[in-house]
């Protein structure tokens, strides 16, 4: 419901029905990588080892997290790949090179978008927010699409665009000669993350562009679920109705009285226009026209005396 707040959204079915039901195949696919995205140092110390690397800077280590999700056979034709030597600037370049590609290449496969397609009206939300420079709210709005993530597959995003994040720096190693880091990280991994024909291909790069920037902030629970939860937690201290308070409303409170007030001026003025519609109609013949009336005047005889008092 916060998405609401932030998004426009035309269909919340796809949204509120369970994935397992949506995307089992995307479902099956992250469950059998389980044992492969469990993101700690034993792991990452267990990969470091398997590929023979001596020397291990920031670039690496984020290029060995994305290796985590890896089938175990790829990490190893990697190791096999790699030189068996790290001991120039040349040869950690090549490791570089090598992981580079390797990386690109598995996320080039026809495989699920790790943004799954199910949300894509949240997608697009975010975008149109982005394009009206509402960052802010589209960050916010981007943390909470993350949460409906299942785990396995939003860790593995995270590590993806930490990878990028870091491999896009300017300073980081040259990855294409033609193309600076940033444009190569941006034009290799989009369609991995995000990809629909309703979206333009500027569209989509944009919003990957922004995830990749805000890789730092994307994986945090925003400050105002937090804010609710905790005025949830003590109103049930306090004894109070926890449905009762959600935090955020959709519409203007009123009083019972003045709802009786505004139900009572809508209505009469709707029929007003609807006896004045009947009267005026051209395409209406005079008898019809007479039995409309009446029946109006049968169940709506204040308003149909008002009508009629106003006109003379």
């Amino acid at each position: 419901l916060l998405l609401l707040r932030l998004i426009d959204l035309p269909v919340l079915d796809s949204i509120l029905e369970s994935p397992l039901k949506v995307e089992p195949r995307r479902i099956a696919q992250c469950n059998q990588q389980t044992d492969l995205i469990i993101s700690n140092t034993f792991l990452d110390r267990e990969v470091t080892q398997s590929l023979n690397l001596s020397y291990v800077d920031k670039w690496l280590l984020v290029a060995i997290d994305c290796l985590q999700y890896f089938p175990d056979q790829l990490i190893v034709l990697v190791s096999q790949l790699l030189p068996q030597t790290s001991n120039g600037k040349k040869d950690i370049e090549e490791h570089k090179k090598l992981l580079f590609e390797t990386i690109a290449k598995y996320y080039s496969q026809d495989r699920e978008q790790l943004l799954a397609s199910r949300y894509f009206d949240i997608h697009s939300g975010i975008i149109d927010l982005l394009e009206c420079g509402k960052t802010g709210q589209a960050l916010e709005a981007t943390q909470l699409c993350l949460r409906l993530l299942e785990p396995n597959c939003r860790e593995e995003l995270h590590s993806l665009l930490s990878f990028m994040a870091v491999g896009a720096h300017p300073e980081a190693y040259k990855l294409q000669k033609q193309n600076d880091n940033r444009t190569v990280m941006i034009k290799t991994f989009t369609k991995a993350i995000i990809q629909s024909k309703a979206l333009s291909k500027i569209q989509t790069e944009e919003l990957v562009m922004f995830l990749m920037d805000n890789h730092t902030d994307l994986f945090k629970i925003p400050t105002t679920l937090l804010q609710m939860v905790r005025k949830k937690l003590l109103s049930l201290q306090e004894g109070e109705d926890p449905d009762y308070i959600s935090g955020f409303t959709f519409c203007q409170h009123v009083t019972q009285q003045e709802f009786e007030e505004q139900k009572h001026q809508i209505t009469t003025e709707h029929l007003q226009h609807l006896v004045q519609d009947i009267s005026q109609n051209s395409n209406t013949s005079t008898k019809n026209k007479k039995k409309l009336l009446r029946e109006l005047q049968k169940h709506h005889p204040l308003v149909f005396l008002q009508y009629f008092e106003n006109v003379t």
